[in-house]
């Protein structure tokens, strides 16, 4: 019984230490994805404001490729103290189906500390466009001989994904065309030359606001805060397609539950500062400050209900 309350005991202080300091002169957080971008933007919002929080210096570290494998793998096999983390979004659960090959696994290698913000899809298509809502999109879609074109930021994004369900579930007609990025899709989306957009609203709320573009839904179960009047696909009948990109922050996966309580604890809060939210607007994120359970269910979630759609379409990112 002694042994016992003595191992509890040295626990209890390892645990409390944890709390109190981590092990390290600083924190590095990577983000997957080039300087200057949306997610980076993000993350150096959240750094600035962590650094007081963990009386640490947080250093943001850019290692883009591989669709932001490269700078994942870096957390996974870094030490697991809390002082090297990651800034990525939950559609990393479904890449064990889109990657032949992937060095780590989404859900045993890396533990989810806390959300960051969401970034919510738009189905858009230009102003002179007839549909104004989603039952007119689908008869749109099936009054056109060939369906519908329509472009997104990339091949096998959740925003792709999405409207290829939105295809299976209402029997819509849409053909995705594939661009190298984002940019040139946008303009083929305002001058018409595709019929339909599927956006992370950031990309195009400009442009909906410039009357450029019209919103037909956002794709997802509760309206976003950035476009309270666009009403989501369920409202308009489509339930069970959500394509809300959901940014988190993660450890290695081995990383000691006490730090990663602490973190996260700091985290909710810097998330949650009404001050965040204005700033995170200005870049198409809604911020979610949710612990560290809720964001690795959201994580199971998200494989679950994308894995089947990725396999039935054959997607390969690799």
């Amino acid at each position: 019984m002694r042994a016992t309350a003595v191992a509890l005991t040295l626990c209890v202080a390892t645990g409390s230490a944890w709390a109190q300091e981590l092990p390290c002169p600083q924190v590095r957080l990577i983000v997957p994805y080039p300087a200057g971008g949306a997610t980076d933007v993000a993350a150096r919002l959240v750094a600035e404001r962590l650094e007081p929080a963990l009386k640490k210096t947080v250093v943001i570290e850019n290692r883009a490729g591989a669709t932001g494998n490269i700078g994942t793998v870096a957390v996974t096999t870094a030490t697991p103290d809390g002082c090297t983390l990651l800034v990525n979004a939950a559609v990393i659960a479904t890449f064990p189906s889109s990657f032949s090959k992937l060095a780590y696994d989404p859900i045993k290698d890396l533990t989810p500390v806390g959300g960051i913000g969401i970034t919510p899809t738009l189905l858009v298509t230009a102003s002179a466009n007839p549909p104004n809502d989603l039952k007119g999109l689908i008869q749109w879609s099936k009054d056109k001989p060939d369906g519908l074109t329509f472009s997104t930021a990339g091949y096998g994004l959740l925003q792709h994904l999405a409207v290829e369900e939105m295809g299976v579930r209402t029997g819509g007609k849409f053909v995705h065309v594939v661009y190298r990025g984002g940019a040139q899709a946008v303009t083929d989306l305002v001058t018409a030359r595709v019929d339909l957009g599927s956006f992370a609203a950031g990309s195009v709320l400009s442009l909906v606001r410039d009357g450029k573009l019209k919103s037909i839904s956002v794709i997802a179960a509760k309206r976003s805060a950035l476009v309270p009047d666009v009403p989501t696909t369920v409202e308009q009948g489509l339930p069970g397609v959500d394509a809300g990109v959901h940014f988190m922050v993660f450890a290695p996966g081995a990383t000691p539950k006490p730090v990663v309580t602490m973190l996260s604890a700091e985290l909710r809060k810097v998330v949650g500062d009404p001050a965040l939210k204005t700033r995170f607007a200005g870049i198409g994120f809604d911020p979610t400050p949710i612990s560290s359970e809720e964001a690795a269910a959201i994580m199971r979630k998200t494989g679950e209900d994308w894995a089947p759609v990725i396999k039935r379409l054959n997607i390969k990112l690799d």
